[in-house]
C-alpha cells in the first residue's frame, strides 16, 4: 500500500472491509491482476495491481481526482485477511474467486443504516460567487482568462467556507450528497438546500465543468500548481453567466486588491471624446478613456468598483479603438478642416455607441448639416450609356465628373452622408459601369438587356437617387402607361373579330407584339431597337385575354378571328379595359346570351300545345342560340318536357325555312320521339330509322323532315348519315355519349350539322371531362384541349358555360307538382345471408389490405367484380350461390312493403340493376298474388310503350324495371310509390329512376324507397352518395351532383364497414 496515501482514506477502506463490502476478489494471473467488486454508493470495479508497481484502477470519481480511493485500499486489506499477497508470482498458488460471506440482506441493512447514520438534517445554504482573473500572458493582460470559484454557508450563521474543490463540489450537487469544507464542518449538498435562482445557476455550472472534465480538465493551474478551486468561465457563456451570478447578489469580481459589484450592460462606456480648435486649421479628438482593466475575449470592462458588459458592435468598435491608441503616445488625433465632414458622418456614430462625444461650439460652427439629394444622370452617346452622380447638400454639390469642381461655401465644411453616397457609387460597380473622368460608362445594352436596364437597373439607382434620362435613352423605352392598346371587337356572321391596335406602332408588327403577348412576354422589342413594355395594366388585362382565348391564335395586321363562342367571356374580360370598343351588333349578341328570357321570338302557331312559362323561356333559349349559330345543352330536371321544347324549336325554325334534322336517342325512346311530335306538331314529318341494315337504307331513302335513330344504329349507319345534308342535330339522354374516345362521340363529332343541341338531365355523371366531351360534340372548339381543360379551375368552367347550358329543377318551375318523399328503408340480412356475407367481405378485406397502389389498380376490374357479389349477397344469396336456401331479409321485406301498398291503393315501380334479381322477384310476388310487369333491356320498343300505357291505365300492381333498361324517357306517372331494390354508385341513375314517375302529369304525392341491408356496404355506398355531391352543383346550376369515378380510397372506405 502506498505510504502517501492519507490515513482518513485508509480508514474508510477498514470500515468497508468489516462492512463486508468487498462483495468478491479474483485474481487474473495472466495480467497479473487482482479483479474486486465493492459496494459504496454504487457497485464499483476494482483492479488492483499485481505486480507490485501499485497502479490501481477504479471507476469511482474520487480515483480520477486522486489515483487511490477507499475501495482499492479495501480490496488490498481483504488479500491481507485471507494472507494472500497482492504481488502475484509465477509459483504463488492462487485461490478460486473469493466471495464475502455476508448475505446481502445483511448488506442492504447495514448500507441504508449508514446512510440514516451518516444523513444530517437539510439545511437552507447559500453560495458566493467569486469571478477572478488568472493571468496568461504578461505582456497583455487583456487576454487573461477568468474563472469562478465558490464559497458556501449556512443562511444560519451567515458563514461562508471557500470551497477547496469544487470539482468534488458539483459532483456532491448531482449526487445529493455531502460535501466537506473542513474538518470541523460538512454540508449535505442537494437541490433543496438552495434558492432557486443559486439552484439554476449551478446546474449551469455542473454542466460546464463535465464539458471540461470530458476534455481531460479538472482544475487551472495557478502558480504552476493545478487548482482545483477554479472552474474556467467559457467566453460564449461569460456574460450569460455572469448575469445569472449577479441576480444572485452574492457575486464578487476580484482583480488583484480591487473588487468590482455594481454592473452595467450595453450601456454607454466610461469614454469621452473631446473635439476642440486647436489652431487655423488644426483641430484635435481627445480621448479619454477610464477603464483600468479590460479583457477582450470576454466582452467586459472595469473601472472604479464597476464592470461593463459590451454588445459585440461596442466591442469591435472598442478594440479598433484601442489598437489606434497603441500607436499614439498621446491619447489625441489631429485633424484638418477639410478631414472633418469624414469624422462627422463616418467616425462619430461609432463612437457614440461606446461613449459620449463633446464638440466644441467653434468646432460645431464650422459644419454645415444639410440632407442629402442624389441625382444620377444616364446619356445615350455613341453606342454607351454615359452616368455621372451628383450629391447636392442644399446649394454644394459634389459630382463624380472630375471636370465639375465642388461649390462649397466659404469657410464652411459640409456633413456629407458618405454611406448613401457609397450605396449609389457601389450600384456603378454592380451593373459593371467603368469609371471615366466625365462618371461612368458602358456599352448600350440591347434586347432583354435593354429591357431589364429600363425596368430592374435604373428602378435600383431610383431607390437611392432621383434619376434623370437623356432624350436619345428615353426614346428606346415606349413605356406601356403610355402606349395602350386599344382593341376593338365586331360580330361578324360567325365569329368575331378583334382588332388590335398600339399607338405608334407600325401594323406589320402588331402580330408579332400579340404573340409576345401570348408568350406572356414582359416586352417586345420593335424592329428599330426600342423596348416595348407590357407592365401596364392594360397589356396585362390583354395578355390575359388571348391566353384564355385558345391556345394559339393567328393574328394578321392586328386582327384575330374567334368563335362567336367566346364572346361572352370576351366581354367579361374587357368589359371594365377603357381602351376596349364593342360593335353595335356584338353588344346585341352579349346581351341576348345573358338575357335569354327576352328575346323575340313568336311561338309556332300550329303547336298542339300550350307551354308552361319555363318551358317558352326554353323555346326562346333554343331558337336564341340557334339564331347566333351556337349549340348547347338543355339539362332540365327529367320530368320537365325537354322533348317539346325541341318539338317547338323545331316547329319554329321550319316556319323560316325548310329543315331537316337528326334525333339521336337510346334505342327504347326511339317511338317516344315520334309519338311525341305526333302529337305535338303533326305537321312536321317524322321518320323511325329501325329493321335491318337493307330496311333502314330505305327509310332514310324515304326521310323528309325529322329522322329518329337510335346510337346504336347510328353507328352503324354513319356513312348514310353523312349524305343526309342534316341542318339539326339533337342528343336525347346525351350522357351516352359522355366519353369522347367512344365511336358513336367520333361519329357524331364527324357529321357536318351546324345547329346542335344535347338534352340530358345529368350531363355529368362521374366527372368534368364528360362535359368536355358533350361540348366537342355539340360546339366543337368551345373548350380547349381536353390537356388544358383539366387544369381549368370549376368556377372558370362554370361561367363559360352559362349561356350554353340551361338547368331548371322541378321543385323552382313546377311548384303545383305534388311534393316527392324519399326514406331509406333497413333492413336485416337473416343469419344464413350474413353468414355468406360477412364470408365474402372478410376474404375480400384480406385480399385489398395487402394490395399497393399498383396491384390495385392492376386488379380494380376483380375488386369491382367482387364489390357486386357483395351487393348481390345483400339481394338474394341465389344470384350466384346454387342450392342456396337460408332466404333474404330484403327480399321479406320488399314482399311486405308490396302487399302493404296494394292494401292501401298504391301503385309501385321497382328498380333493381339485376335482371336476375327482377325475375326472382317476379315470382315471389305470382306467389302472392300480386301481379306485375317486367320490362327487361331485351323488351321491344314497340312492346314497351304498350306495357307503359297499360300500367298508366291502371292494369297491374307493380311495374318491374331493370335500372339501366328503364331508367330513363318513360313516362310511368300511374305510379306514386318508387321502390330502390338496390343502390347505385351513380345517385344520378336513382334520380332518373325516380323521374319516371314524378313528373309532369303526376297528380299524387310520390314516395322514394331506397331499401338498404343495413351493417352491409350498401351502408357504405348511401355515405358514398352524400360525400359527392358538389361538383354538378357548382357547374351546372347548384342544387344536384356528381358522383365521382369510383376511387380506390371510396372502395377501401366501402370495405372499412364494422372495423
Amino acid at each position: 500500500m502506498r505510504w502517501s496515501i492519507p490515513e482518513k482514506v485508509i480508514e474508510r477502506g477498514r470500515t468497508y472491509l468489516k462492512e463486508g463490502r468487498v462483495l468478491s476478489v479474483e485474481a487474473d494471473p495472466a495480467r497479473r491482476v487482482w479483479h474486486g467488486e465493492v459496494l459504496g454508493s454504487e457497485l464499483y470495479l476494482v483492479d488492483l495491481d499485481g505486480s507490485g508497481k501499485e497502479n490501481d484502477i477504479c471507476a469511482c470519481p474520487y480515483w480520477e481526482e486522486h489515483g487511490y480511493c477507499k475501495h482499492t485500499v479495501a480490496v488490498e486489506l481483504y488479500l491481507r485477511e485471507k494472507g494472500l499477497s497482492r504481488v502475484i508470482k509465477p509459483e504463488t498458488v492462487l485461490p478460486k474467486k473469493m466471495e464475502s460471506g455476508v448475505s446481502f440482506a445483511d448488506l442492504l441493512n447495514q448500507g441504508f443504516a449508514r446512510l440514516e447514520k451518516e444523513a444530517e438534517p437539510l439545511q437552507s445554504l447559500f453560495v458566493e460567487f467569486v469571478v477572478e482573473a488568472l493571468p496568461t500572458n504578461p505582456y497583455h493582460p487583456e487576454l487573461d482568462v477568468l474563472a469562478v470559484s465558490l464559497r458556501i454557508g449556512s443562511n444560519v450563521n451567515k458563514r461562508s467556507y471557500i470551497v477547496k474543490n469544487l470539482y468534488d463540489f458539483l459532483h456532491a450537487y448531482q449526487t445529493d450528497s455531502a460535501y466537506t469544507v473542513n474538518k470541523q464542518y460538512k454540508f449535505q449538498i442537494e437541490a433543496g438546500a438552495f434558492d432557486p435562482k443559486c439552484r439554476d445557476l449551478i446546474e449551469d455550472l455542473v454542466g460546464v465543468s463535465e464539458t471540461y472534465q470530458l476534455l481531460g480538465k479538472t482544475g487551472l493551474q495557478v502558480k504552476g500548481k493545478l487548482d482545483k478551486r477554479y472552474l474556467l468561465l467559457p467566453v460564449h457563456r461569460f456574460q450569460e453567466l455572469l448575469t445569472a451570478m449577479e441576480k444572485t447578489g452574492n457575486l464578487s469580481i476580484k482583480l488583484g486588491e480591487k473588487t468590482y459589484t455594481e454592473v452595467h450592460e450595453g450601456q454607454e462606456l466610461p469614454l469621452l471624446f473631446t473635439l476642440e480648435k486647436r489652431g487655423e486649421n488644426d483641430f484635435g479628438l481627445t480621448i479619454d478613456d477610464d477603464f483600468t482593466s479590460y479583457y477582450s475575449n470576454y466582452f467586459v470592462g472595469f473601472v472604479e468598483n464597476s464592470y461593463y458588459l459590451m454588445t459585440q458592435e461596442q466591442q469591435d468598435t472598442y478594440i479598433t479603438l484601442k489598437q489606434l491608441m497603441k500607436r499614439l503616445k498621446e491619447p489625441v488625433i489631429g485633424y484638418e478642416q477639410r478631414q472633418l465632414s469624414q469624422l462627422f458622418t463616418d467616425v462619430f456614430p461609432y463612437l457614440r455607441k461606446i461613449g459620449r462625444v463633446i464638440v466644441m461650439d467653434d468646432v460645431a460652427e464650422l459644419m454645415k448639416e444639410e440632407p442629402l439629394r442624389a441625382v444620377v444622370i444616364f446619356r445615350k452617346i455613341k453606342g454607351m450609356i454615359k452616368a455621372e452622380a451628383e450629391f447636392h447638400y442644399g446649394n454644394a454639390y459634389f459630382s463624380t465628373n472630375e471636370a465639375h469642381q465642388p461649390k462649397l461655401p466659404n469657410n464652411v465644411e459640409i456633413l456629407r452622408d458618405r454611406k448613401k453616397e457609397q450605396q449609389i457609387l457601389a450600384l456603378f460597380d454592380a451593373y459593371r459601369y467603368q469609371k471615366i473622368d466625365t462618371g461612368f460608362e458602358k456599352k448600350l445594352p440591347v434586347k432583354d438587356n435593354l429591357y431589364y436596364f429600363f425596368k430592374v437597373e435604373v428602378e435600383e439607382f431610383r431607390k437611392y437617387a432621383e434619376v434623370r434620362m437623356g432624350k436619345k435613352l428615353r426614346q428606346l423605352f415606349l413605356d406601356g402607361e403610355e402606349f395602350q392598346p386599344t382593341i376593338e371587337v365586331d360580330q361578324e356572321g360567325s365569329w368575331l373579330d378583334i382588332k388590335f391596335d398600339v399607338t405608334g406602332i407600325d401594323d406589320n408588327e402588331i402580330d408579332q407584339v400579340l404573340n409576345s403577348l401570348l408568350r406572356k412576354d414582359r416586352f417586345y422589342t420593335l424592329d428599330n431597337g426600342e423596348v416595348l413594355s407590357f407592365d401596364s395594366e392594360a397589356f396585362q388585362q390583354t395578355s390575359e385575354m388571348i391566353g384564355q382565348l385558345r391556345e394559339k391564335i393567328n393574328a394578321k395586321d392586328g386582327l384575330i378571328r374567334l368563335p362567336k363562342s367566346q364572346g361572352l367571356m370576351l366581354e367579361q374580360r374587357l368589359k371594365d379595359n377603357p381602351q376596349a370598343q364593342f360593335s353595335e351588333s356584338f353588344t346585341a349578341m352579349v346581351h341576348d346570351l345573358t338575357h335569354p328570357e327576352d328575346y323575340q321570338v313568336d311561338l309556332p302557331d300550329n303547336l298542339q300545345a300550350t307551354l308552361r312559362p319555363y318551358q317558352e323561356a326554353g323555346f326562346r333559349w333554343l331558337k336564341m342560340l340557334s339564331d347566333y349559330g351556337f349549340g348547347g345543352i338543355l339539362a332540365d330536371e327529367m320530368g320537365l318536357g325537354k322533348t317539346i321544347q325541341v318539338i317547338t324549336f323545331l316547329l319554329a325554325e321550319r316556319k323560316q325555312q325548310p329543315i331537316k334534322a337528326l334525333i339521336v336517342t337510346p334505342a327504347s325512346l326511339i317511338y317516344n320521339w315520334q309519338a311525341e311530335i305526333k302529337k305535338f306538331a303533326p305537321s312536321l314529318s317524322s321518320i323511325v330509322i329501325s329493321g335491318s341494315r337493307s330496311e333502314r337504307e330505305q327509310l332514310l331513302a324515304e326521310a323528309d323532315e325529322i329522322v329518329i335513330t337510335s346510337y346504336a344504329s347510328l353507328r352503324q349507319d354513319i356513312e348514310l348519315h353523312e349524305k343526309m345534308g342534316y341542318q339539326y342535330l339533337i342528343l336525347d339522354e346525351a350522357q351516352m355519349v359522355k366519353n369522347a374516345s367512344t365511336k358513336t362521340s367520333s361519329a357524331l363529332r364527324n357529321l357536318a350539322i351546324p345547329h346542335r343541341f344535347a338534352l340530358s338531365g345529368t350531363p355529368i355523371e362521374n366527372n368534368l371531362e364528360e362535359l368536355w366531351s358533350l361540348f366537342q360534340t355539340v360546339m366543337p372548339g368551345f373548350f380547349p384541349s381536353i390537356g388544358r381543360f383539366r387544369q381549368m379551375a370549376v368556377s372558370e368552367i362554370a361561367k363559360m358555360i352559362q349561356p350554353f347550358v340551361l338547368r331548371r329543377d322541378k321543385k323552382t318551375v313546377l311548384q303545383e307538382l305534388p311534393e316527392r318523399i324519399e326514406s331509406n328503408v333497413l333492413s336485416s340480412l337473416t343469419e344464413e345471408q350474413k353468414t355468406v356475407y360477412l364470408a365474402y367481405l372478410k376474404r375480400m378485406r384480406q385480399e385489398v389490405d395487402q394490395m399497393d397502389s399498383a396491384t390495385f389498380r392492376k386488379q380494380r376490374v376483380s375488386i369491382l367484380a367482387g364489390l357486386t357479389r357483395l351487393r348481390q349477397i345483400c339481394d338474394d344469396p341465389r344470384l350466384f350461390i346454387e342450392g342456396y336456401d337460408g332466404g333474404s331479409g330484403k327480399l321479406e321485406q320488399a314482399k311486405d312493403l308490396i302487399q302493404a301498398a296494394k292494401e292501401n291503393g298504391r301503385r309501385v315501380l321497382l328498380f333493381s340493376q339485376f335482371t336476375s334479381m327482377l325475375s326472382i322477384i317476379e315470382k315471389e310476388f305470382a306467389d302472392q298474388g300480386i301481379s306485375s310487369f317486367y320490362l327487361r333491356g331485351s323488351t321491344k320498343v314497340s312492346e314497351r310503350l304498350k306495357m307503359v300505357d297499360a300500367f298508366n291505365a291502371g292494369e297491374k300492381d307493380v311495374f318491374l324495371i331493370s335500372l339501366k333498361a328503364g331508367g330513363t324517357g318513360l313516362n310511368l306517372t300511374g305510379a306514386d310509390t318508387v321502390i330502390l331494390y338496390d343502390l347505385w354508385w351513380n345517385p344520378a341513375v336513382e334520380e332518373q329512376a325516380a323521374g319516371r314517375a314524378h313528373r309532369i302529369g303526376q297528380k299524387k304525392v310520390v314516395e322514394v324507397w331506397r331499401m338498404i341491408a343495413e351493417g352491409t356496404i350498401e351502408e357504405r355506398m348511401n355515405q358514398l352518395q352524400h360525400e359527392k355531391r358538389e361538383l354538378f352543383q357548382k357547374v351546372i346550376q347548384g342544387n344536384e351532383e356528381q358522383t365521382n369515378k369510383l376511387t380506390e380510397e371510396d372502395i377501401r372506405m366501402i370495405l372499412s364497414l364494422g372495423e
